[in-house]
């Protein structure tokens, strides 16, 4: 039985083949090659720890009805068909145990406009995800109402289905491939360089743009997209980066003194393959900044290790964005604040951003920089104030870009105030 109506805002199995793939061939977008990357890239299968969505379209009602998973971000594991026009889909992750973040996407069409009635199933976790629908891939809209089962395993929505393909997904998609596009498109502008530092298992580019203007010595350093689903961290950051590398006043001048390197997409398989946390290796990448067995991480570290040491650089602050239930801000909690390169910067940061933003109370969570997160390599290793910025799943998505565009003005006021 359902219950709790809730209207919240808002192939087939395969091996990989062993490859050799020349840089120039993986890079669609135009790139130079940092000379921390290899000239040929080996991909390994045997590192691929997931379980792999049987990729293709479902037909039913005699060809009239159609399912299909074929495309990047898309996952749904199975789905059955209870009557004519009712469907479950079961949701299951890419491996376990994992965090319960239950991504799925699918598309649909019909011969005839009708409705279709949808029930998520979750073997495994709860719903947590709201869907939303679009017919273009650039307007979403939110699905009303959701009907949600007692102990929140199952979830019930109606849509239209009509000859026009239409994309359900628990948010937005954006793929590797609309991140790469986006990076291409802001480093237009000719204040960013592109780079690709490494590639992922299975042999995508991670990209890093950075800046131009300073002498190098001063880093900030952007990341995104370590957990597939985090869509609404992605978005903040997007708008950040815009901010950042405008060509206002503030931002030419805070250029003239600081570095960005920025990494927008760090786990493009994981995204594209839409799981609910890991990359193909089934990891969490961020809890991989220790040790750095994954090549999406280790491709990050070697990158800045060798500017650090090559442009006698420090990294003064690093913002991973990062999404969760609500807005969240876990920052380092040092013993020895002296140690950092900037003391204080990171909590008068966030005051400046909640005198910016009218209602705006940053929720705060320190934690010791002893862990294998990103935030607390950048602080261990290279003395930088760092956080992980949470962005609520369901934060409306002006919100969201306000917020990403306040955090980069007060940012630059205050990093050129300090130095």
């Amino acid at each position: 039985m359902l219950v709790n109506v809730r209207g919240l805002p808002g192939g087939q199995s395969f091996k990989f083949l062993i490859v050799l793939l020349a840089l120039t061939g993986l890079a669609a977008c135009r790139t130079n090659k940092l000379n921390t990357t290899a000239a040929v890239l080996k991909v390994d299968s045997s590192k691929a720890k997931i379980t792999w969505q049987q990729r293709r379209e479902y037909i039913f009602n005699n060809r009239q009805l159609i399912f299909s998973n074929k495309f990047a971000s898309a996952r749904f594991s199975a789905i059955t068909q209870q009557n004519d026009s009712t469907f479950k889909i079961d949701v299951l992750p890419e491996n376990e145990p994992v965090n319960p973040s239950p991504w799925y996407a699918f598309k649909v069409w019909s011969a005839i406009g009708r409705n279709v009635y949808i029930t998520l199933n979750y073997p495994t976790t709860k719903h947590r995800y709201n869907p939303k629908v679009s017919v273009n891939g650039k307007q979403w809209q939110d699905v009303l109402p959701v009907s949600i089962a007692k102990d929140e395993r199952q979830a019930s929505f109606k849509i239209k289905a009509g000859t026009d393909t239409l994309t359900v997904s628990a948010q937005e998609i954006i793929s590797s491939a609309d991140s790469y596009r986006w990076m291409d498109s802001i480093a237009e502008s000719g204040n960013l360089n592109k780079q690709v530092t490494g590639h992922s298992l299975m042999g995508k580019p991670i990209t890093m743009l950075t800046s131009k203007g300073s002498n190098g010595k001063k880093l900030v350093v952007v990341l995104s997209r370590q957990h597939p689903p985090e869509v609404t961290g992605y978005m903040a950051m997007q708008e950040f980066v815009r901010t950042v590398t405008a060509n206002t006043t503030m931002a030419i001048k805070f250029r003239e003194q600081y570095q960005l390197l920025l990494w927008p997409m760090l786990n493009p398989d994981g995204v594209d393959e839409g799981n609910w946390r890991h990359s193909a290796a089934g990891v969490d990448l961020n809890r991989d900044w220790e040790n750095f067995v994954q090549p999406e991480t280790k491709a990050v570290q070697q990158a800045v290790l060798n500017i650090v040491k090559q442009q006698n650089a420090k990294v003064y602050f690093t913002l991973d964005f990062h999404s969760t239930y609500y807005d969240i801000f876990y920052i380092n909690q040092l013993q020895n604040p002296s140690a950092s390169n900037l003391p204080g910067f990171t909590v008068e940061w966030l005051d400046a951003m909640k005198k910016s933003i009218p209602g705006f109370s940053p929720q705060i969570k320190p934690s010791g920089n002893g862990g294998n997160v990103s935030k607390s390599w950048f602080s261990r290793k290279l003395g930088a104030e760092a956080l992980t910025y949470e962005v609520g799943d369901n934060t409306s998505r002006n919100l969201l870009k306000l917020k990403g565009r306040i955090a980069a003005e007060e940012m630059m006021k205050k990093l050129m105030a300090d130095n």
